[in-house]
């Protein structure tokens, strides 16, 4: 209990360890800043009140209201949930490690809110209501680790291929441009121990054009812009699809998809980091009565990392790599395939070694990708 009043405090404290830029310098006002707050937490907005909603947030969270002005309180708690500080990952970050310790995947398509109550029945058999949420999750990492949970920067190097599985379905006749498209991470990826994105991370994908079937037998369009790869950091990886992506789908041609879903080619791109699904762009068409696409939940297949990009990932502990079940003190599963244990597969999960890029935490480097990119925070204040 100790360590987890702690380590709130530390949390706590971290959201105002950073100091000079306000939300304008994001390009984000304080109704879209709050708007996005209430998405990760809950998955939509609210009505009513800025204000009103923005001290309904903080209670929940911290069980307080922040000091500071609206835009240094929204800053603050999206730095808190999405971003971290050079000393402390972010809740998000945390979330997702917990969730990989118990089942080896995360749910990041899902709310934080029903990502850390699954956790709490799974671990204690009853959600914790009326605490707050960052008191709530360092409590689950707690019981689940015994240090506390930190992050290395490592660099993920270019052309690794990626396997996607696509939650949604796709077609001309149900997409509209815009639309967002869940597609998850089917592998962990791992670099030097470390864990940059486990099997459920999201890729960032949207539908940037959509062509209705034509007359005359003219299939339909659906074209996507892949936005980047959503680790456990707050990087966002850049990815594209290349000669690594395109090996990759002809090497899951030659052993089967194995049930997983249609294999989709992404062999024809037209620009950098989108990939076309219709006559273009698949390798072996999916066409239903010859003037329609459509692409099932469920279909797999291949992208690539654009370039070399430092990242901050989650250190796996060695009980974690030798008898995981050691660090899980109380998860229990009916399902005796749930209790074998949460340690990283080598002969399933994409890991890297490339021991000379590896950065210790606490560099200069900050954790938010290009110089300009990260939101500073006001200076360190008392709370009343």
């Amino acid at each position: 209990m100790r360590r987890t009043c702690l380590a709130f405090v530390m949390a706590f404290a971290a959201l105002f360890m950073a100091a000079g830029a306000t939300a304008a310098e994001d390009n984000n006002s304080s109704a879209q800043m709050m708007e996005t707050i209430e998405t990760i937490l809950y998955g939509d907005s609210s009505k009513g009140g800025l204000i009103e909603r923005l001290s309904t947030a903080e209670e929940a969270l911290f069980g307080r209201s922040l000091p500071g002005t609206i835009a240094e309180r929204h800053a603050a708690i999206l730095n808190f949930l999405d971003t971290g500080t050079e000393d402390q990952p972010s809740m998000l970050f945390k979330l997702g490690v917990a969730e990989w310790i118990v089942d080896k995947k995360i749910k990041a398509s899902q709310p934080a809110m029903t990502r850390l109550e699954a956790l709490e029945m799974n671990l204690s058999g009853a959600v914790q209501h009326g605490r707050p949420i960052a008191m709530r999750v360092e409590s689950i990492l707690a019981t689940l680790v015994t240090d506390p949970v930190t992050f290395h920067v490592v660099r993920l190097p270019k052309d690794v291929p990626l396997k996607l599985r696509f939650l949604d379905e796709l077609s001309p006749a149900k997409s509209k441009t815009g639309d967002f498209v869940r597609v998850e991470l089917t592998d962990d990826l791992i670099v030097d121990n470390c864990l940059v994105a486990p099997a459920g991370s999201l890729l960032l994908t949207e539908v940037r054009e959509v062509k209705k079937p034509g007359r005359f037998g003219v299939p339909g369009e659906v074209r996507l812009n892949f936005n980047g790869l959503k680790p456990l950091g707050p990087q966002r990886p850049a990815v594209t699809v290349g000669e690594a992506s395109k090996k990759a789908i002809e090497e899951a041609r030659k052993v089967g998809s194995k049930g997983e879903g249609t294999l989709i080619g992404a062999g024809a791109a037209s620009i950098a980091g989108a990939m076309i699904l219709g006559p273009v762009g698949l390798i072996s068409g999916i066409f239903i009565r010859g003037d329609s696409i459509r692409i099932p939940e469920g279909s797999i297949t291949y992208i690539q990392t654009a370039e070399d990009t430092d990242v901050s990932a989650y250190p796996i502990p060695e009980s974690l790599h030798v008898n995981p079940e050691a660090s899980i003190k109380g998860a229990k599963s009916s399902d005796p395939a749930q209790n074998q244990g949460t340690s990283y597969d080598p002969d399933r999960d994409l890991i890297i070694k490339r021991d000379a890029d590896v950065f210790n935490r606490g560099t200069n480097r900050q954790p938010g990708g290009a110089a300009g990119d990260s939101v500073e925070l006001p200076p360190e204040q008392t709370i009343n």
